[in-house]
């Protein structure tokens, strides 16, 4: 039963949203690598790739745990919440408890952060000081950026240019600008499941003073604004390609479905767009990493 409650803790569903990327960011190393391969430049190091998707899961991780933590404390979950289970306010775990895993996975984060820099150049380490940085400010100190309508923004720039620029640079000590394009795109459609997540739980937010961006824009503006990020993300994932194949096709209209979807529903039907957006964003990694593969 304990470990029921953990995996719970940690929402395993959510983590696509750092395997997305890092995903990516891996795909792209090899195309860069193939493409020099008459030059005989670079070799890609799965102990690095290994090393990137921990640490990424183990911030992410501790994001989670520290989102329980830190909303029970503060009052934020309440009854009028929407969202899935929160161990802390359900008293299935105690919050002690759930703050120590919180600080075990920092830890982990931590540690296998300074183990890319130990392969890497030390400016990668200014980098890792503003996740780590993040990932405490989230949800606690005196102004948390999941309070202040700094959501959506700061887990754009984590999981779009940080995951997908950084997960290259670590490999291959340089940047390419074609790195723009997919970086955005995974961007913008991780902000994208924050706000829905936001939308969601608007109400119980508002009412327990967390100004999210949904609370600033209402329902309707938040869903016009998922819409856009969604549109916006499918046309970044087409830049990033030189010619897209079959693969890439199929986007359009799971895109479009979830865009019809999102003006449809409401309340705790919101759940279900939250998992099926965070499955677009894997669907996103997938099919433009099997289309640069075959490129």
């Amino acid at each position: 039963m304990q470990l029921q409650f953990w995996l719970a803790a940690i929402r395993p569903k959510t983590l696509l949203i750092s395997i997305a990327p890092v995903l990516l960011g891996q795909v792209l190393v090899l195309q860069e690598i193939c493409q020099s391969a008459q030059r005989g430049q670079g070799l890609f190091n799965p102990g690095l790739a290994f090393l990137i998707l921990a640490c990424a899961l183990s911030l992410q991780i501790a994001v989670n745990l520290a989102n329980d933590y830190y909303d029970f404390v503060s009052g934020v979950d309440g009854a009028q919440r929407l969202g899935p289970l929160r161990l802390s306010e359900q008293g299935l775990l105690s919050p002690e408890i759930i703050h120590r895993a919180y600080l075990i996975f920092l830890g982990l984060g931590i540690l296998t952060g300074l183990l890319l820099l130990w392969h890497s150049h030390i400016y990668l380490s200014v980098l890792g000081l503003l996740c780590v940085l993040a990932v405490m400010a989230y949800s606690a100190g005196p102004a948390p950026l999941s309070h202040n309508a700094l959501g959506e923004i700061t887990v754009l720039v984590i999981f779009g240019p940080v995951a997908v620029l950084g997960s290259f640079y670590v490999q291959l000590g340089y940047l390419s600008f074609s790195l723009i394009w997919p970086a955005l795109a995974m961007g913008l459609l991780a902000a994208a499941i924050m706000l829905v997540n936001n939308t969601r739980d608007r109400v119980s937010d508002q009412a327990a003073g967390k100004h999210t961006l949904a609370a600033y824009l209402g329902e309707r503006g938040s869903k016009y604004l998922y819409s856009a990020m969604l549109l916006l993300a499918l046309l970044a994932a087409m830049l990033s390609l030189h010619q897209p194949t079959r693969y890439s096709y199929i986007l359009f209209p799971a895109t479009i479905t979830l865009v019809w979807l999102v003006h449809r529903r409401r309340g705790a039907e919101l759940n279900r767009q939250l998992g099926q957006t965070a499955l677009l964003m894997m669907l996103f990694s997938v099919t433009l990493s099997l289309d640069l593969l075959m490129d």
